[in-house]
């Protein structure tokens, strides 16, 4: 199967059909990438056991080990974690378009312990979204493999009838839940699996908004505003759901932003620790370290430390408004971290 970048593009355009509402207002802006922002190098998982994480992900989806690296004595983690000697072992599981790192942490911190998994509506970083076309859908593998599902009834759903999409939410042995959206239109999608997009949830989209299109250099793709279903309701499990949307396409992923307006999130206090069970880090790649690293405190950002030698280059560590933690990365383009690798990909990873 041959999976292109425009291929790509354009099966995110049916997933951001799949959440066109008929009755809620749209704002659209087509805005060139800029030169800083690459793409998503990978999103960053917290697990309790490698084996199994890897398994649960690469069975359902094909998606395949490309490296399994030690992060030790690594003084931007030690400082994110506020204590020293900080060990985590680690794979790096590639899909045809995305990159997902799986950390096992030693001694996990009592902070870590004792923080709950991320509610659907957080804030924070709530998923990441598998998708699959009807004929080869993914989830019944999900489910085979210990996945618990969140949406109510346990079966995917669709939004709106007229739009080919049904949507599970569900959750790893771990709790930590991710997205099965699965396409049914007529002409199926050009691809087996595909990662769409990794969400944040938070309590003030515009600050959040403002500031990823101050630190990716373009305006959202799309946004929706006052989103309300009860089809909706089903799929988060919550009722009176009310929503704020916003996407941005940073090269190779999606960045999807939620601000639940009902039921409202509370605010945390301080960030989620690096170490607990679930998302923990969004690394993006960047052609300069510094420069990407003076947008972010442009944009409202907080830097964590000094820039570091890691993921076969240099990545420097970051905050959202929210607390979420941002990598700043700059690997070679032969790099297993680099995003190159989903540029003009002629054919899927081996």
């Amino acid at each position: 199967m041959v999976l292109t970048r425009r291929m790509i593009t354009v099966a995110g355009l049916f997933a951001l059909a799949a959440c066109a509402l008929p009755d809620s207002p749209i704002q659209q802006a087509v805005i060139p990438e800029g030169p800083l922002v690459r793409g998503v190098s990978y999103v960053g998982i917290s697990v309790s056991d490698l084996d199994r994480s890897a398994a649960f992900y690469s069975s359902p989806t094909g998606m395949i080990e490309v490296d399994r690296s030690r992060i030790s004595r690594n003084a931007a983690i030690d400082s994110i974690s506020g204590r020293s000697n900080v060990v985590a072992e680690t794979r790096l599981l590639r899909g045809g378009n995305a990159q997902i790192r799986l950390m096992q942490f030693n001694n996990p911190s009592a902070a870590a312990r004792a923080t709950a998994p991320m509610t659907v509506n957080g804030p924070g970083i709530t998923h990441v979204c598998h998708q699959s076309p009807a004929a080869k859908p993914l989830y019944p593998g999900f489910v085979a493999a210990g996945a618990v599902p969140v949406t109510r009834g346990g079966q995917p759903i669709r939004l709106v009838p007229e739009v080919p999409w049904r949507y599970v939410y569900a959750r790893d042995p771990d709790g930590v839940m991710f997205e099965n959206e699965l396409n049914e239109s007529a002409t199926p999608p050009p691809f087996d699996h595909r990662v769409s997009h990794v969400a944040l949830a938070t309590t003030d989209i515009e600050r959040v908004v403002a500031f990823y299109t101050t630190l990716l250099g373009r305006e959202p793709r799309e946004r929706r505003f006052n989103l309300a279903r009860p089809t909706l309701d089903r799929v988060a499990d919550l009722d009176g759901v009310k929503l704020n949307v916003a996407w941005y396409t940073i090269g190779n992923l999606e960045l999807e932003i939620w601000q639940y307006l009902s039921p409202a999130p509370a605010a945390s206090e301080k960030p989620r620790p690096i170490d607990a069970l679930g998302y923990n880090m969004i690394v993006l790649d960047v052609t300069d370290v510094g420069a990407a690293s003076a947008r972010l405190v442009a944009a409202g950002g907080q830097l964590v430390g000094k820039p570091v030698a890691m993921d076969e280059g240099q990545v420097a560590f970051g905050r959202d408004p929210d607390g979420n933690l941002i990598g700043l990365n700059r690997s070679p383009v032969g790099s297993v971290f680099s995003s190159a690798i989903f540029e003009n990909r002629e054919k899927p990873p081996a």
